[in-house]
């Protein structure tokens, strides 16, 4: 998947649904070109579309990803496997004695979290919250997370529009410790996860407290 599908298929993954006309003007196409485009991304079953009713003229159609759609951006299940394998290997009895599976999975995620933590100690040490987040952001793009920051009402809102684990963590949200503390640890703050995937919403998304100097540190960190 590349060019105008791929765009196409992005671009309905941060907004969740949009139409011909909203698509054609974030892309700069016309919208019969971004109807074809749709044609061949539905027959693909990646997109779907539902009415969009009006009070007046004729209606209109709201373009969605299926889970097929969300699979066809880019995926992450073989580091997966790979990180999985090789922490569970690291375990002993001391950290499996009187846990169940759900909590074994967790404590995976966990010590998965605080290694890569831990590999980036050097670069968060002595760093303020807006330093701390563009190391956190760049680290999440990285691995396919599509982060997005903003502050909202004075708290930090950090919005994950891809899962590069989705089907995974659609099963078991035991998954969703790995990001969490990720973004606890490298930001040094507690965090409260707001929406999930596991939960049926749209996306992940995680709040944190600030401190009106933090808001600050946060904005001026921001890209422009």
């Amino acid at each position: 998947m590349q060019g105008t599908r791929l765009r196409i298929l992005q671009l309905l993954q941060r907004s969740h649904s949009e139409t011909v006309d909203g698509l054609a003007r974030a892309i700069a196409l016309a919208p019969a070109t971004i109807r074809r485009h749709l044609d061949i991304l539905q027959r693909d079953r990646l997109v779907a579309f539902r009415e969009v009713r009006k009070k007046t003229g004729r209606p209109e159609y709201s373009f969605y990803l299926t889970e097929g759609g969300q699979e066809a951006l880019p995926k992450g299940y073989a580091e997966l496997l790979g990180m999985v394998v090789q922490e569970m290997s690291s375990l002993d009895s001391s950290d499996t004695r009187q846990k169940d599976g759900q909590q074994l999975l967790e404590l995976v995620f966990e010590r998965l979290a605080a290694g890569l933590t831990g590999s980036l100690e050097g670069e968060v040490r002595g760093k303020d919250l807006g330093q701390r987040l563009a190391i956190l952001t760049g680290n999440l793009e990285e691995r396919e997370f599509y982060p997005e920051s903003n502050v909202v009402g004075g708290d930090l809102r950090i919005q994950l529009h891809n899962c590069p684990f989705r089907s995974v963590a659609l099963q078991n949200r035991a998954l969703c410790v790995f990001d969490s503390n990720l973004i606890s640890s490298l930001l040094g703050r507690s965090v409260e996860r707001r929406s999930c995937i596991n939960d049926g919403d749209e996306g992940c998304m995680y709040m944190v407290e600030l401190a009106d100097e933090e808001a600050v540190q946060v904005v001026n960190a921001s890209p422009a």
